[in-house]
């Protein structure tokens, strides 16, 4: 594996945007996940892979929902485009009206009322 990977990278931006957003510095979450600033600045740029147990602590940290993190990354599946497109009917659409929020409560609220009508009792969801 390259040792820039898109995915790590991509994870890396998420992280860097929820800190400033945040206003906290480098140091501030080091200390708070106990690293050192390098090693978040390596997170944040995507040279160094992050654990799944960090990216829970850094979540945590952050007060984002951990799937925030993962917002814009894909898993770059076999699927043809056209495919997607037609699967995915209007999942662009609101992918691309949530990510316009700026302000990530507000965001991860609606990301919460989204899940709440998903599971409105009578509401049928795909498998």
């Amino acid at each position: 594996m390259p040792p820039f990977d898109d995915l790590d990278r991509k994870i890396g931006d998420r992280i860097k945007s929820a800190r400033k957003h945040r206003r906290m510095s480098l140091s501030k979450l080091a200390a708070e996940l106990g690293l050192t600033y390098q090693q978040v600045q390596k997170y944040e740029t995507g040279r160094n892979r992050v654990s799944a147990s960090t990216l829970f602590r850094i979540a945590e940290a952050l007060e984002v929902e951990l799937a925030f993190l993962f917002e814009g990354c894909s898993s770059g599946g076999e699927r043809s485009a056209d495919a997607s497109r037609s699967a995915n009917s209007g999942d662009d659409e609101l992918r691309a009206a949530l990510v316009r929020i700026q302000d990530l409560e507000i965001r991860s609220r609606m990301v919460a009322l989204l899940d709440a009508l998903a599971c409105k009792p009578g509401h049928q969801t795909k498998p």
